[in-house]
């Protein structure tokens, strides 16, 4: 199939410098040949109203100063063992990945206050050739974790994911909190374990 977008942003860009942002542009278009999640599928994917909680799908290109200060305090509870790096969000390149079909941003409001966002990344699996969902980020702030909440927030990622033809999702959770305890509850299975180490970059 041809990349009609790929090939209009090479020849507009024929004869001019590579920047780091052209090259960004052009490895996302590249990668659009297969666009996972269509626009109209997206749509299907309607809010959900649970009392005064709302979940729903939106665009991260459309709430990104409003997301800021959860992804900030998501980042200050459970990303201690990475608090010597800088938080730095790339927020235009999830807004590349969102363009591409292959980000969602879900959310938690009350009232219209955000309160809780989940993240998800798509992609192909090479190996089964089926659909996989990897979360980027899954955060609700305290106020929003009484009750069946967090729970039936899940549930609802989990159907627009199999609305969307997802076949498989995978998960992290920190030891910090007891995460991995309610994930399997719900019926997630503990399959690997991951480790991380920050490494020291010395003076030279």
């Amino acid at each position: 199939m041809m990349n009609i977008e790929l090939i209009s942003l090479l020849k507009g860009n024929m004869g001019l410098t590579l920047t780091s942002e052209l090259a960004a542009d052009i490895c996302v278009a590249a990668y659009r040949m297969e666009t996972l999640a269509q626009s109209r599928d997206i749509a299907q994917i309607k809010p959900r109203y649970n009392g005064r909680i709302v979940f729903a799908v939106e665009r991260i290109e459309d709430i990104t100063e409003e997301i800021k200060h959860l992804h900030r305090t998501h980042w200050n509870e459970t990303e201690g063992h990475r608090h010597r790096l800088p938080f730095q969000p790339d927020y235009e390149t999830f807004i590349r990945y969102e363009q591409a079909g292959r980000y969602l941003l879900f959310t938690v409001r009350s009232e219209g206050k955000l309160l809780g966002n989940c993240a998800m990344y798509l992609d192909k699996s090479a190996h089964t050739q089926t659909l996989i969902a990897t979360e980027d980020t899954l955060y609700l702030l305290p106020e929003a974790r009484r009750g069946t909440t967090a729970k039936r927030f899940v549930r609802y990622v989990e159907n627009a994911m199999k609305l969307l033809g997802v076949r498989e999702i995978n998960i992290t959770v920190k030891t910090v909190n007891k995460a991995a305890r309610f994930f399997r509850l719900l019926g997630y299975r503990h399959v690997e374990n991951g480790l991380t180490k920050i490494l020291e970059i010395e003076n030279v």
